[in-house]
């Protein structure tokens, strides 16, 4: 798997991350949801995140060009996939605190790299992505109920967005067994994330009308 596509996928990831907080935080100054704040909170998060692993990627490949190999650069990837898991589990709790308050309010408003396998692969940390997938599971069920109630297209999106996003983690969690299983969970989450950009751009085009 060609490494500059695995990058390109991880900075078009955040680029829609930060695409969705913007408008999160729009949805949130015209309404002063809390639930909005949360979202927008998570994707910016999730964001810098991308950022972080693409940065590390990128200083991964500027020492094979130069042909430097620092003594602690394992190290220095595990601590920064540490971040970035820590950075999703965040994430990924804020979510999971929006549907919380979005639940006591029922009824308002909807909203491979050949050079250094082992290394790049560090950013995936089992137990971490297990973690992710509960709080994501426990995202996507209540995002089904919601449209499953509603049957609106945004609350559909929702679901959607949330349950690419929980296959994303899925298919990560086995990527040990099988390496091509980050290209499509990098496309999974890519298009979960263009789903949940979908509906709020959708509300905040309702809301100008």
């Amino acid at each position: 798997m060609p490494v500059g596509l695995i990058v390109f996928m991880e900075l078009v990831g955040a680029f829609i991350s930060f695409l969705i907080g913007y408008y999160a935080m729009r949805a949130y100054r015209a309404s002063s949801s809390r639930e909005l704040l949360l979202l927008y909170y998570g994707f910016i998060l999730l964001g810098l995140g991308m950022c972080l692993r693409a940065a590390t990627v990128g200083y991964l490949i500027l020492m094979r060009v130069f042909e430097v190999y620092p003594p602690l650069v394992k190290s220095i990837v595990e601590f920064a996939g540490v971040i970035y898991s820590a950075m999703q589990v965040v994430a990924y709790v804020l979510f999971v605190a929006m549907y919380v308050l979005q639940s006591k309010r029922t009824g308002e408003g909807e909203v491979a790299f050949a050079a250094f396998p082992v290394l790049y692969f560090s950013f995936f940390n089992p137990f971490l992505e297990l973690v992710a997938v509960v709080l994501l599971g426990l995202v996507t069920v209540q995002s089904f109920i919601n449209w499953s109630l509603r049957r609106s297209g945004e609350s559909f999106l929702v679901f959607l967005g949330f349950g690419f996003m929980l296959l994303s983690h899925m298919l990560l969690l086995f990527i040990a067994v099988e390496n091509s299983l980050l290209f499509f969970g990098q496309l999974a989450q890519l298009a979960g994330f263009l789903c949940l950009l979908a509906m709020l751009v959708k509300v905040s085009r309702g809301g100008e009308e």
